[in-house]
């Protein structure tokens, strides 16, 4: 059986891992840059790489930055209209992605999250500050990472940051600060699977992801968090994504889906091989 990788142009380390693992059971693996693929929508309708033609492949594993979610999402598109087995669609792309969306199909959904408003009006956004309690979040609606996340501790500081945000022609989002102690759990959904962390941000920041100096440790989720980690990977459609939750007064609040997770620092953390329990799923089901 044949598997193919989407990934950004430069092979990350996750991704090396995932196809070190892959190679162990599928026939042959391939990996393409996102950015060079092609779509034909006119006489010619395919989906190529060079002169490969991308649509003969047993299984399709999609990794898909912020950078390049519009374009990702064409491609999955695509292979959602000719049936290409993989762990989410293109849907999903737009879900994840958009931080705003995110939030808004959970809430829907009926799970927990922070209370959150958007707006892409400076006006709107001031308004907005003037009502929130501090300190409270604002961020950007594409951001990732920890990157685009601000903590603003007063309303001075609130419209510091929308002003800013509107010279940079930037949509925000302002959300409601749940006391924690610098902590968030992420859950990485693998199928029926799951492997957990805790991450732990660094003295001095509230930010726990380790893009941002943030410090992982192996962590044993309550049947509570598992419960809405599961929910959530249901609603986003994705059978592979990470599911980052805080803590709060009132139980697990979801802050954040991811569908195209790191997995250094959780295999660091938990001494699972994550890569090979990717590797595995994919080959499961791509025998279905």
């Amino acid at each position: 059986m044949k598997l193919l990788v989407l990934a950004p142009g430069k092979s990350s380390e996750t991704t090396r891992m995932i196809i070190k693992e892959s190679k162990k059971l599928f026939s042959s693996v391939d990996l393409v840059p996102i950015r060079e693929v092609i779509i034909g929508a006119g006489k010619d309708l395919g989906i190529y790489y060079k002169t490969k033609n991308l649509s003969k492949y047993d299984y399709l594993l999609p990794r898909i930055d912020s950078k390049r979610a519009s374009f990702g999402y064409h491609i999955i598109k695509f292979f959602d209209n000719i049936g290409m087995k993989k762990p989410f669609s293109a849907n999903s792309v737009l879900m994840a992605h958009n931080k705003f969306s995110t939030i808004y199909e959970l809430k829907m959904a009926g799970l927990p999250v922070p209370d959150t408003y958007y707006t892409t009006s400076q006006d709107s956004a001031s308004s907005l500050i003037k009502k929130m309690n501090y300190p409270a979040v604002i961020k950007l609606v594409s951001s990732f990472g920890g990157k685009g996340v601000m903590f603003a501790e007063s309303e001075k500081t609130g419209k510091s940051i929308v002003q800013t945000l509107d010279l940079l022609n930037q949509d925000l989002m302002v959300e409601d600060f749940i006391e924690n102690p610098g902590e968030d759990i992420r859950v990485f959904i693998i199928g029926d699977e799951y492997v957990s962390m805790k991450r732990i941000a660094k003295k001095g920041e509230r930010r726990a992801n380790v893009k941002a100096g943030g410090r992982t440790v192996s962590f044993k989720p309550t049947d509570e968090q598992l419960e809405v980690s599961r929910k959530a990977a249901e609603i986003l459609g994705a059978k592979v994504c990470a599911v980052d939750i805080v803590e709060s007064k009132d139980g697990p609040q979801i802050i954040e889906l991811n569908i195209n997770p790191g997995i250094v620092g959780i295999s660091k953390a938990t001494g699972d091989n994550v890569a090979q329990k990717i590797a595995k799923f994919c080959y499961e089901e791509a025998k279905k």
